[in-house]
């Protein structure tokens, strides 16, 4: 009597392990973006609200709303297609498209951090002022949401081929806002916004807490936007007015955060122009990995011109509202953004160190 051989496999019924990552794909990477923006949204919704006494002491506000609801929709994105790609085979720590496990890590943090919010404001009350910026439980708030918005960023640095058109790099390009403008919120106590136009009008008798404000202002600020950059163009080459997109949408951001005149809006026209410019200047010198000098020099002139356009424009809306322009003389005016300027530089040789000597 023949036997025929068992050919049944074990698994049958069940789905093959895989080993791989399920692929990513652009729509994916735009709802990531588009979520990752929503949560954004919010919390400089929460931002203004703060500023401009807007809130209580509670933690239902509208504005906790749009915060906590931009980010259930990241998370319930990131979920969902863990657990749809878990069903399908893909083992758990690789069921997302690669470079969106950590954003689902942020997502748990995020979780556990506002857990975390609540029960720390029950105990230690609301925080007032800087408070906010600096509270623990608000930092690591700021962790979670770190790591899902970097996700369209992590998945785009793993893909070998790479276009440059809009819509291929639209969600790269709002990823990028998300976290230039994360970090420039959680610094707005050193950045460039509303605040600035105290350094116009009448001249202060003790001026020199603004004085300190203004230049490490300008330092902080230009310095976070330059490195997003570097960062950026070590990577991609992008289409002509991603920059300014990118410069332009955060300081409307961050002057919105702490605006006293809506004239203050035409501040953003320094950072567009700048932006442009740097859009320019990485057509004409990509890769800027290979060109050190161009490096240098971009690095530099972005801080300094974007801190002397602003202080400009400052200047002369001061004569506009207060009929005095920047108080600031020359040395100070001139100064501050050749120090940001020279921060800069120095910022290149981390990305682009000089090459060491070979051996004799």
């Amino acid at each position: 009597m023949t036997t025929i051989p068992n050919t049944a496999s074990p698994t049958l019924g069940r789905a093959q392990a895989r080993t791989d990552y399920p692929p990513g794909n652009l729509l994916f990477d735009y709802a990531a973006t588009a979520s990752a923006l929503w949560f954004l949204i919010g919390l400089f919704l929460d931002g203004w609200a703060h500023n401009h006494d807007k809130v209580d002491n509670t933690f239902f506000t509208p504005w906790h709303m749009v915060l906590y609801s931009g980010y259930g929709a990241v998370g319930l994105l990131m979920v969902l297609t863990q657990f749809r790609n878990v069903t399908r085979g893909y083992t758990f720590a690789r069921s997302l498209p690669r470079g969106y496990w950590l954003a689902l890590v942020g997502v748990i943090i995020f979780g556990a951090a506002g857990a975390a919010d609540f029960a720390w404001h029950s105990a230690f009350g609301f925080e007032e002022d800087l408070e906010a910026l600096l509270s623990p439980s608000h930092l690591a708030l700021a962790v979670g949401g770190f790591l899902f918005l970097t996700g369209p960023i992590r998945a785009a640095w793993y893909r070998r081929q790479q276009k440059t058109s809009w819509r291929e790099m639209l969600p790269l390009i709002g990823a990028l806002l998300g976290i230039m403008s994360l970090l420039t919120f959680f610094t707005q106590y050193a950045s460039v916004g509303g605040n600035l136009i105290q350094l116009t009008g009448r001249r202060p008798g003790n001026n020199g807490e603004l004085d300190t404000i203004g230049i490490v202002s300008f330092v902080v600020y230009t310095i976070i936007l330059l490195g997003v950059t570097l960062i950026a163009t070590r990577r991609w080459r992008f289409p002509v007015g991603a920059f300014a997109l990118m410069y332009g949408v955060n300081m409307l951001l961050m002057t919105w955060l702490t605006v006293r005149h809506p004239a203050q809006y035409l501040l953003v026209i320094p950072a567009l122009a700048v932006g442009l410019l740097v859009d320019v200047l990485l057509r004409r010198w990509h890769p800027l990995i290979d060109n050190p000098n161009s490096l240098r020099i971009l690095a530099f002139i972005m801080p300094f011109l974007l801190s002397l356009a602003y202080l400009a424009g400052l200047s002369i809306l001061g004569y506009s509202i207060f009929n005095r322009g920047l108080w600031w003389k020359v040395h100070m005016w001139l100064g501050v953004p050749f120090t940001a300027g020279m921060a800069g530089y120095l910022l290149s040789f981390v990305m682009v160190p000089p090459a060491l000597p070979l051996d004799n």
